[in-house]
């Protein structure tokens, strides 16, 4: 699998969050709300993407029973409007490794093996404190084997 490592810049979004596991499977339900909201939103900065955010609040270890935060969003120019039951979330800028993941949403699990369990042992890097992003732009197709997304983890390099 294709890595990009790069800076990736401060990113403001406004969404809708949950907090859940794994295990739990309800983020679908999440965005199903937010893509029937989506409308609502002034001054998109990127129109064609949203992001699925998992604000992870320095987890080091995880797995399907960890509960964490995650917010359905999209990247927007400024924060001074937000909708009823949304919330504005600011990310800044980090060092990241960005991952393609190829195919549906149901493989995505076995993308994220491989991030944590393969490549980032070996990688030169460590997991940094910081939020991953799931990238959803127009390369995205849900339920689709041609779909594809990106992951980015964010990363310091090891010393």
């Amino acid at each position: 699998m294709n890595v990009i490592i790069t800076e990736r810049p401060a990113l403001k979004c406004i969404g809708m969050q949950l907090s859940t596991r794994t295990d739990e499977n309800k983020i679908p339900l999440l965005w199903d709300t937010f893509i029937i909201r989506m409308p609502e939103l002034d001054d998109v900065a990127v129109p064609d993407c949203s992001l699925g955010i998992c604000i992870r609040e320095s987890i080091k270890e995880y797995d399907e029973f960890t509960a964490f935060d995650y917010l359905a969003a999209k990247v927007v120019k400024n924060l001074d409007v937000i909708p009823q039951d949304m919330i504005a979330y600011e990310i800044p800028a980090t060092l990241v490794a960005v991952f393609t993941h190829q195919g549906s949403l149901d493989s995505l699990a076995e993308t994220y093996e491989y991030i944590y369990d393969e490549w980032l042992p070996q990688s030169g890097y460590s997991l940094a404190d910081g939020d991953e992003l799931e990238w959803y732009d127009a390369r995205f197709v849900y339920d689709s084997e041609d779909s594809q997304m990106d992951i980015h983890i964010p990363i310091v390099l090891n010393k």
